[in-house]
């Protein structure tokens, strides 16, 4: 599936704006919704057949690591192919990608499991792979554990196009969906966080697809990300990428409207927003007013950002802001107050995310 343009029911519009608008609207905001912090949540044990089974998963883990085939000998084959599933799913192991069994009964039960590789000199690959995780993380602005999820959703989206494995996204600068997810989350565990990959299908513009995106732990607690949706490969005059944000560290009921996992143990619960992107960056409006717009966007433009972004508190709010801002022209003049456009005409490129109530204008 395409990285390109992967704004969930995104409106992308392209506006001529001559002359300040006027106007104004009267009514009620919603109450902004509480900042839950951490909820002490988990992601649970993402490999319980080889947690169960230790010696049986080493065995297996080495034989990969090795890229040699095995004979074992006292395990049954569901055992041995539910814990190679598991395998299978970590992002460390990106060269494994299948195997097949041949069990002979006696005394004791011989397995002879021979693997397949998607390279065959994986293991080279993942200390290369390592070797640029650790550059990349040499320069992350450690300090809380949102700034260097931040900070590696960032470089993703700026540094990765579409391909297939964590290996490719990373030290290849291409992936596709479950790509970009596992690198995400091999960055993330190689700096402490705890997160995983989960795959399923996403609606987009009615489209029902397969899909792959993350849930990881920040300070205590489960958030949602996908940092496929949010690569719009969108980019100025200058060359530099426009960055989104809607959907990291979301809550698990966010996710949901549009993501759908295959398994049920990947149906997560992730319920607080304290280290959503809007809430940390202070761009999540609880009110309907253009001076609340310009509260949370100043900020961004003053950083030198050349996409300002802010999301609403409720239906009511974005429903609000985007008629005064858009029907009513009254984004010329909050542009202009700002400083961010001059006096004369200019062209304006945004996108609406009406399910998450977030705008983004692009400069």
């Amino acid at each position: 599936m395409s990285a390109k343009n992967r704004r969930l029911t995104a409106l992308l519009l392209t506006l001529a704006l001559l002359l300040t608008g006027c106007g104004s609207l009267n009514f009620s905001s919603a109450e902004a919704p509480a900042i839950i912090a951490a909820d002490g949540s988990s992601l649970g044990d993402r490999t319980p057949w080889c947690t169960a089974n230790p010696a049986l998963a080493e065995s297996l883990r080495a034989a990969i690591e090795r890229e040699e085939n095995l004979t074992l000998q006292g395990w049954a084959t569901e055992t041995i192919a539910a814990c190679l599933d598991e395998l299978m799913d970590q992002p460390e192991l990106f060269w494994f990608r299948g195997y097949h069994i041949s069990a002979t009964t006696g005394l004791r039960t011989t397995a002879e499991i021979t693997f397949t590789w998607l390279y065959e000199d994986g293991p080279a690959r993942y200390q290369a792979l390592c070797d640029k995780c650790d550059e990349i993380l040499s320069v992350a602005p450690w300090g809380d554990y949102y700034a260097v999820a931040l900070y590696l959703y960032e470089w993703l989206e700026q540094n990765v196009t579409y391909d297939q494995t964590a290996y490719a996204a990373i030290c290849e600068g291409s992936a596709v969906c479950g790509g970009i997810a596992d690198a995400f989350a091999l960055l993330l565990r190689r700096a402490g966080i705890d997160a995983c990959t989960v795959t399923g299908d996403a609606v987009q513009d009615g489209v029902r697809t397969t899909h792959a995106w993350n849930y990881a732990v920040l300070d205590g607690a489960v958030y949602g990300f996908d940092p496929t949706w949010d690569n719009t490969d969108l980019y100025d005059a200058a060359g530099n990428e426009y960055l989104a944000h809607d959907w990291f560290a979301v809550t698990s009921a966010e996710m949901n409207t549009a993501h759908t996992p295959s398994r049920e143990m990947d149906n997560i619960t992730a319920t607080a927003n304290a280290d959503n992107f809007y809430i940390r960056e202070s761009c999540l409006l609880t009110e309907d007013s253009m001076d609340a717009v310009m509260t949370a966007l100043q900020p961004q433009l003053s950083a030198g950002r050349n996409s300002l972004t802010f999301r609403c508190a409720s239906r009511e709010v974005y429903d609000t802001v985007c008629f005064r801002l858009f029907d009513l022209g009254e984004v010329s003049r909050v542009l202009r107050k700002m400083g961010a456009v001059g006096s004369g005409s200019y062209t304006l490129t945004y996108t609406q995310q009406p399910d998450l109530f977030s705008v983004t204008l692009y400069l």
